[in-house]
């Protein structure tokens, strides 16, 4: 139910603002926080230079992951999409160019690891990576993380000045977060400037 969350730290701007246009809300991110980008799996193949012709491929089919999966691939060399598209909102429709004859599965993105042997090769964003315990650094490529695909803290606009809300914020920016990522970062999260 809309409403029940008081804060979310597992979306993006792209995501949000979807969100608010799509069911009349009103959130509003508060601060970036470190971001996993999405990334390129395989159980079959070694490289994204081994993609064969008809390859199987699962992207995410929520509108802001979709786009940004697609342009991911884009980055790679597997499809061009049309130039004159919005990078935020790119679809299947955007492909222009298709050299490999890759076939497309859009599903939903917390089904996808699990279907992995299903695929040649998958397309999945960090906070699956994370929440599926993969390890990020198996990911074949990654995306470059644009400004509207880093992760941020998100509340009601009416809690955007609340106390509890500041106090998340402080959290993220404090000494003590920067030190642990320093020590616990793996290479598995892209850190906003402001945060290191």
């Amino acid at each position: 139910m809309m409403g029940d969350v008081d804060v979310n730290v597992e979306q993006h701007t792209a995501y949000m603002d979807n969100f608010n246009k799509s069911y009349n809300a009103d959130l509003v991110a508060i601060s970036p926080i470190p971001t996993v980008p999405a990334g390129v799996y395989s159980e079959k193949y070694d490289s994204v230079d081994e993609i064969p012709d008809g390859a199987k491929v699962a992207v995410p089919n929520d509108a802001s992951n979709t786009a940004r999966c697609y342009l991911m691939l884009q980055k790679i060399g597997w499809i061009k999409l049309d130039e004159n598209a919005d990078p935020s909102t790119v679809t299947q429709d955007d492909i222009v160019e298709n050299p490999h004859n890759i076939e497309f599965t859009e599903m939903n993105s917390m089904t996808i690891p699990a279907a992995e042997s299903d695929f040649d090769y998958i397309a999945i964003t960090g906070s699956v990576v994370y929440n599926a315990g993969i390890d990020a650094s198996t990911a074949l490529a990654n995306e470059d993380i644009s400004d509207y695909l880093v992760l941020q803290v998100v509340v009601k606009e009416e809690n955007k000045d609340a106390d509890w809300a500041q106090a998340i914020v402080d959290a993220y920016h404090s000494d003590e977060f920067k030190q642990y990522m320093k020590e616990n970062n793996d290479g598995l999260w892209w850190i906003p400037e402001e945060l290191q």
